[in-house]
């Protein structure tokens, strides 16, 4: 009797494992070769983060909608619907020809990934208490693994077989992933499913569109559409209200959400935005340094940038380690200690050249791995550790709403970020770029020496390829300084909050 006991736990673990990860290996493909795409569809950044902010108002409303579509219809069929839908968009998105197309695409793959995350985790809170420890290690190295094979992945398909695979390189993985949804002991549909009305669905749907409206669009529009931005943020908030007044009267379920009014639930969504924002800007970054700044080729950019993922999985193994031996430390000096390794991370990433080597970049992100797995490990224990079994999915949910539109705002801002301080830099770099300024005639010069071969005009050419690789060096070396600073202003701010513990 124990041995199939343990093949049945053993298969339920994998099972967790194959439906986690699909969304952070689908992300990670894409983020990876953001540049490449935006190249294949006729896109700007602009519209880049647009297909991120579809992505994230269509997975805010599928996970809002969660619980829901799991008392009515089955979490089994709900599961193997949301992978459907995955599918689809993906194909979507990787036949695009246009922008609309590929947002298109994205907002599909939105209400199908959303739900991964959720039910997998939903699945470790029913193991027995003995394997819930072991869940939990699984559920967060596929999480890991999905975001570390991401680039590794990516590099060798976008080589290979062009942008394209990036978006139907995940597909294969699908039907596993169907596989496991049959494994799964899942629920079947509740006699008296959760009721939402249908003023409730919409005011819920405009204000979630118009946060995500905001974020993509503020950067851009700040200056230029103040009264624009001012009269949208009202009417959001106005959609806001209007669904708490019309949830609070009118949604079923509205008890199990009281459970969640406490500083320390809310605090900890406060950490999982912070870390999310800056993990999803990292993975913006990332790549531009690395394929761009620093010239490395696509295979060996998707192995330097899976570096803080695999690193993430070490650091995380020991955490655990030491949290089932009851040797971990507490969770403010954890949270202090990820805090220290970002902000060094920044530090040294902030000080390297266009000379720096692979070996030396990929120690420096090894730190940043380690901020991402202690943190969001410390985070996660201190928001759910207080929370009622009755209230559990639906933290999720929220923990998970919340998610979606950290990462959104992460591109979105780091997108703006590289657009405004690469064109300051440029511009600064180019008033050098003249027959009259002495560096640029012994560069030139150089060049005619180093290769006699080529026209003044290749010449011209070659200077202004390097004119442009050295303002994307520095505008990335300024948002990593910029990361060091939020990394000590979360560091004071752990020091000011001593409910942490």
């Amino acid at each position: 009797m124990h041995a199939p006991t343990s093949a049945a736990h053993a298969s339920r673990l994998l099972a967790i494992a194959l439906i986690a990860w699909l969304e952070f290996l689908q992300n990670g493909l894409l983020n990876f070769a953001s540049s490449q795409v935006m190249g294949g569809i006729g896109a700007g950044p602009e519209e880049f983060s647009q297909a991120a902010m579809a992505y994230a108002l269509f997975a805010v409303l599928a996970l809002f909608n969660h619980q829901w579509c799991v008392e009515r219809f089955g979490s089994r069929r709900h599961l193997q619907a949301s992978i459907a839908l995955f599918a689809l968009g993906a194909w979507i998105a990787g036949g695009a020809g246009s922008p609309s197309a590929f947002i298109i695409g994205r907002a599909v793959q939105g209400l199908g990934g959303a739900a991964f995350f959720t039910a997998a985790r939903l699945e470790v809170a029913q193991l027995p208490t003995a394997r819930r420890g072991l869940g939990l290690v699984v559920f967060g190295q596929a999480l890991l693994l999905g975001s570390a094979l991401g680039p590794l992945l990516g590099g060798w398909l976008l080589q290979a077989y062009g942008w394209r695979a990036l978006c139907w390189g995940v597909l294969p993985f699908l039907p596993p992933a169907l596989w496991a949804a049959g494994r799964l002991p899942l629920r079947p549909p509740a006699q008296r499913p959760a009721h939402y009305p249908t003023a409730t669905f919409l005011t819920l749907l405009g204000a979630a569109f118009l946060l995500q409206w905001l974020i993509q669009q503020t950067p851009y529009q700040l200056f230029a559409h103040p009264a624009w931005l001012a009269a949208a943020a009202g009417a959001a908030l106005l959609c806001y209200l209007a669904f708490r007044a019309q949830h609070r009267r009118h949604a079923s379920d509205r008890r199990r959400w009281r459970l969640l009014r406490r500083p320390g639930y809310r605090i900890g969504l406060l950490g999982y935005s912070c870390c999310y924002l800056l993990v999803s800007a990292n993975s913006y970054i990332l790549p531009m340094l690395s394929a761009q700044a620093l010239g490395f080729d696509l295979p060996t950019s998707g192995l330097l940038l899976s570096v803080s993922y695999l690193a993430g999985m070490l650091f995380a193994l020991l955490y655990a380690k030491l949290l089932l031996r009851g040797m971990a430390p507490s969770l403010r000096q954890t949270l202090l200690a990820s805090c220290i390794l970002l902000a060094a991370y920044g530090w040294l990433m902030s000080g390297i050249n266009g000379e720096a080597s692979l070996t030396r970049v990929a120690a420096i992100l090894l730190l940043n791995g380690g901020f991402m797995s202690l943190f969001i490990m410390a985070v996660a224990q201190g928001t759910f550790r207080r929370v009622a079994p009755a209230a559990f999915a639906h933290a999720y949910q929220t923990k998970n709403i919340v998610r979606q539109v950290s990462i959104s705002a992460g591109v979105a801002l780091a997108s703006v970020f590289m657009q405004a301080r690469n064109a300051l830099h440029y511009n600064r770099l180019a008033e050098r770029f003249s027959w009259d300024a002495q560096q640029f005639n012994d560069a030139l010069h150089l060049l005619r020496e180093q290769l006699p071969y080529l026209s003044d005009t290749q010449r011209l050419g070659v200077l202004a390829g390097e004119l442009a690789r050295q303002a994307a060096l520095i505008s990335c070396l300024d948002f990593f300084r910029l990361e060091m600073w939020i990394a000590l202003a979360l560091a004071g701010g752990l020091f000011a909050l001593r409910a942490v513990d």
